[in-house]
């Protein structure tokens, strides 16, 4: 089954995209400028940029001592992008973006878990 999902997953990565824009449209509930269109093309490039990021830091864990780097890569990279992209695509305030900043922190590992979820689902089939 561990198989078939690591297999099958980037299949199915594109489902990350309308599993996340609800939770972007929560986020500017009051903003009625903001339409699912540009919450859609701020998931997609998002997730882009993970993408790149994740594949950068294996290759940089394939090199000795690589590893630590490659770890604090994960870590510190992905919020500050996060907080840049929020900012600049939405032309946010600091305190605006920080605090939508905060509330995509949650989102996003409600949207990893509803992926993984589906991924089961799909993968039991």
């Amino acid at each position: 089954m561990l198989y078939k999902l690591q297999a099958n997953g980037f299949k199915f990565s594109w489902l990350l995209i309308p599993l996340s824009i609800p939770f972007m449209s929560l986020i500017f509930a009051w903003r009625r400028q903001f339409k699912a269109y540009d919450h859609a093309t701020f998931v997609t490039y998002s997730l882009a940029f993970m993408s790149l990021l994740f594949i950068a830091a294996s290759i940089l864990a394939t090199i000795p001592s690589g590893w630590w780097f490659s770890i604090n890569l994960m870590l510190i990279v992905p919020p500050i992008h996060m907080y840049k992209h929020l900012r600049g695509a939405y032309a946010l305030s600091r305190f605006s973006a920080f605090w939508r900043l905060m509330a995509l922190s949650i989102f996003v590992w409600i949207v990893a878990v509803l992926f993984l979820q589906a991924l089961l689902l799909l993968g039991a089939a």
